[in-house]
């Protein structure tokens, strides 16, 4: 979630919401300024290019007649034709080369192609024939294709507003308190808009963020009303800090509370509005010890907690000692090539990454740190060939990936407070958790519980305490406050 408009907003005193505090929303107009939206061609493909490039690309324009304009850079383009509404539209690659097809009719194009509306004052929208959310809503504003060689990258650029109406109903769901969904609309703004001003990874692709969870989920949902709403009544409003926008983080669920953004993700600065809070009352989270997460996390009481209507506000997990050799001998090496700064070897011949490295037995899992609201920042694993730590909760979240292909049995059973187990979950559902071992006679480790919380990093606003203290009658400002103390409810003009 990036945004870069460099100096074309002043965020500066006297844009409070005075004006802004009606109980009208205003009209659903366009806001103006586009954000760049890199499409997946398909999710979790493994790789860059099996997630974003597209092998070839099928659509049709609703609405309006669609220019079609191409050149060897996306600073010099011509037009190559114009297309009807209804009329399918394909593009293709032949002998490295890109086409465009429609009604029998074949255009050879150049490596950069733009889709605009052929008249300005006629919005089109694209329906992607194949895509990974099939009969979705259309795609509204422009399309951006590049040649890669061995696909096509597409670029969504879209207004503001028609963003956020595809984000919000992808991020939360539609049926959440109004308020909640006006916390979430604002949040989803603010995060937007940061990543458009900042350099991000997607920059280099003609693009401010993509359409996946690694920045905000991007039409993965249809629009709704109720959603929609949400994003009319909080037009053109984002949080800030002493003026500059804030980096509004938010994940799904906490445990009882939230973590700092400095804790979670060590080579971030610490930030005053990203703070650990509790998200319970009457209860002060603050755990202290292992014997007391293990106490805070064996408690499935929801009483007083602002989470406890979603599934995922208690979960465990129990793995033998067997499946934890066999998914650790596969995970630790993985994050030691992918992290070496957050996977250590205080004791052992090999690191994980090095060739001949065996994991041999499994004798103890440790967590050497923790956040007073009981997220884990620092793992040990101790075996028979070597000590090692992780650190970082998205390492430490990968590293126990609960599924039966890396454990090597049958299904792994993800037990939740609320509803069915899920079986063979892609990742640990949060770093927050403690450990209850099991040991034979002679000490030997035969497995481990893992009684865990929440679910996502733990910065920022957890959704469904949003949604839990709009249920305990805050308003939407009353909630990003608690979320985000010290931010400012201001406008963009």
């Amino acid at each position: 979630m990036q945004w870069a408009l460099a100096g074309a907003f002043i965020l500066g005193a006297g844009l409070l919401l005075a004006s802004l505090q009606q109980n009208q929303p205003p009209p659903a107009l366009p806001s103006g300024q586009n954000v760049r939206v890199l499409l997946s061609y398909r999710l979790n493909g493994g790789s860059f290019e099996g997630q974003y490039l597209f092998p070839g690309l099928e659509l049709l324009p609703q609405g309006g007649r669609v220019q079609v304009l191409s050149g060897p850079n996306p600073e010099n383009l011509r037009p190559i034709v114009t297309v009807f509404a209804d009329k399918p539209l394909s593009f293709s690659l032949q002998n490295g080369g890109l086409v465009a097809s429609s009604e029998g009719q074949v255009w050879a194009l150049e490596a950069f192609v733009r889709l605009k509306p052929a008249d300005p004052a006629t919005p089109v929208q694209y329906r992607l024939l194949a895509s990974p959310w099939p009969n979705l809503e259309p795609y509204p504003g422009e399309l951006w294709l590049e040649n890669r060689g061995s696909g096509l990258l597409v670029v969504n650029a879209v207004d503001f507003q028609d963003y956020l109406k595809r984000v919000l109903p992808s991020e939360m769901p539609a049926s959440f308190h109004p308020e909640a969904l006006k916390a979430q609309a604002v949040a989803a703004r603010t995060y937007a808009y940061t990543r458009q001003q900042a350099n991000t990874f997607w920059k280099q692709f003609g693009a401010d963020v993509d359409d996946s969870v690694s920045e905000q989920a991007y039409n993965h949902t249809r629009t709704h009303p109720a959603t929609d709403a949400a994003v009319d009544a909080t037009r053109n409003q984002i949080l800030t800090f002493q003026g500059t926008p804030i980096q509004s983080f938010f994940f799904s669920t906490s445990p009882g509370a939230t973590a700092s953004i400095e804790e979670v993700w060590p080579d971030r600065p610490a930030q005053p509005y990203l703070r650990g809070r509790p998200q319970a009352k009457p209860h002060a989270v603050s755990i202290q010890s292992e014997a007391e997460a293990l106490a805070f996390f064996q408690n499935w009481n929801p009483q007083g907690f602002y989470d406890a209507a979603s599934p995922f506000w208690r979960w465990k997990l129990r793995l033998s000692r067997e499946e934890l050799e066999a998914l650790l001998s596969r995970t630790l090496p993985e994050r030691a090539r992918a992290a070496p700064p957050f996977v250590q070897t205080p004791e052992g011949p090999l690191s994980p990454d090095a060739p001949g490295f065996a994991l041999g037995t499994l004798e103890q899992i440790r967590v050497l740190g923790r956040t007073s609201g009981g997220y884990v920042t620092e793992l040990e694993i101790k075996t028979s060939t070597g000590r090692f730590v992780v650190r970082r909760e998205s390492h430490i979240r990968s590293l126990l990936r609960p599924h039966k292909a890396l454990t090597g049995g049958g299904d792994v059973a993800l037990e939740r407070w609320q509803g069915e187990p899920r079986l063979n979950f892609p990742t640990l559902p949060s770093a927050a958790f403690a450990l209850q071992e099991e040991r034979d006679a002679q000490g030997r480790l035969l497995g481990i519980t893992f009684w865990g919380g929440g679910f996502g990093h733990g910065v920022g606003m957890s959704q469904y305490g949003a949604l839990g203290l709009a249920q305990r009658g805050y308003d939407y400002r009353q909630i990003l406050e608690h979320f985000y103390p010290g931010a400012r409810l201001e406008a963009l003009p």
